[in-house]
């Protein structure tokens, strides 16, 4: 066997293992942790509407996490709102120091001081994904509306990086600062770290959709597509932009299968199946991580199929979309239905004026 033949047969035992372990038993792998929903900043295109009432205390976050670790659970994500506003954030830090996992922060870095920055350090995470709205303040500091936030953010992206720590400089492309998406990589590879953008909003968890209108136009949207190539631009939705001219993409998966191996947890205890797709499954507060994954009632969920879809399927854009069933939800109320504003009627004007050109 050479080492090419090797390589594969450890994939597949890899695979295998992860199937049989997880997938196949719906047990958690990856798990979202919002540990408040408090923030400093008030960004313009936020799905959350920072209401703080009967937020887990300390003691039921570290109960949480030992759960999370005797389930099996590999990869925490911890973010808010913004975490570093919590008083015991030192703390939880601490005692993740000590029951390990594979670990990601999000931050939007303008809280963190030097013991902060030492406790993440100390920590060794995975890496820590800050966010970045523009390339000079006057643009970042109007979709984050606090003035002086551009200049604490790219300090800690410094900082953290300086301290050995792997730092994504990532953030959303919007109508106010498409303009600098260039100058924004620039910044990025100019401090040494990666960049990752995004372009596709999700409505405010309380289903208003006004937050959309700080998404980018059709007309922004179609020069990313056609321009991205040249342009260097590592995108986190799941187009695969291969190519440019008058061609559009292939879109990414329209059906996924949430609260089979990841989940999310919300800064009151309820446990859901993703950070979008927000149907609590139970409390935290009540019930036991165990006890509430173990329900069957969200397997219309963990089991859903392109069939399943009410209107999608028969859709002119489908290979092209990027549909998200909580979106879906979020906008409608229907995680099998459509979006309309959110992201039918982008991919819909996508495909008019190429049948047009």
């Amino acid at each position: 066997m050479d080492a090419c033949e090797q390589k594969i047969d450890l994939m597949k035992t890899f695979d295998g293992f992860m199937n049989e372990k997880y997938w196949a038993r719906n047990r958690p792998i990856n798990i979202h942790f919002e540990l408040t929903q408090k923030c400093n900043l008030r960004c313009v295109h936020c799905l959350f509407t920072h209401e703080t009432r009967d937020e887990l205390t300390t003691s039921e976050i570290l109960s949480i996490l030992t759960q999370l670790r005797n389930l099996g659970v590999i990869s925490l994500s911890l973010s808010g709102g913004e975490m570093f506003t919590r008083k015991d954030i030192s703390e939880i830090l601490t005692f993740l120091t000590k029951d390990r996992f594979l670990l990601t922060l999000y931050t939007n870095g303008t809280l963190l001081d030097d013991a902060h920055i030492a406790g993440i350090s100390a920590l060794k995470p995975f890496r820590v994904e800050i966010s970045v709205y523009g390339a000079t303040p006057d643009i970042h500091d109007s979709i984050t509306k606090v003035p002086g936030s551009f200049q604490k953010t790219i300090r800690s992206i410094k900082a953290i990086s300086d301290a050995g720590v792997a730092v994504v400089f990532k953030g959303f492309i919007l109508k106010n600062n498409f303009h600098q998406r260039l100058q924004m990589t620039e910044l990025a590879n100019r401090i040494g770290v990666d960049y990752a953008f995004d372009f596709n909003l999700m409505p405010m968890e309380s289903g208003n959709l006004d937050n959309l209108a700080a998404g980018i136009t059709i007309d922004q949207m179609r020069r990313i597509y056609h321009e991205v190539n040249d342009e260097g631009f590592i995108m986190r939705n799941n187009v695969k932009i291969k190519t440019r001219d008058s061609q559009l993409p292939k879109g990414g998966n329209v059906i996924c299968n949430p609260g089979r191996i990841s989940g999310c947890i919300s800064s009151t205890g309820d446990v859901m199946p993703c950070p979008t797709l927000r149907i609590p499954m139970g409390n935290l507060k009540k019930q036991s991580f165990q006890e509430i994954w173990s329900t069957n009632a969200i397997d219309s969920l963990r089991y859903m199929t392109l069939d399943d879809l009410k209107t999608c399927t028969t859709c002119p854009t489908l290979e092209h979309c990027n549909r998200c069933p909580g979106v879906a939800y979020l906008e409608t109320g229907d995680y099998l239905g459509p979006s309309p504003k959110a992201v039918c009627s982008k991919y819909k004007s996508l495909i008019e004026e190429r049948k047009e050109g």
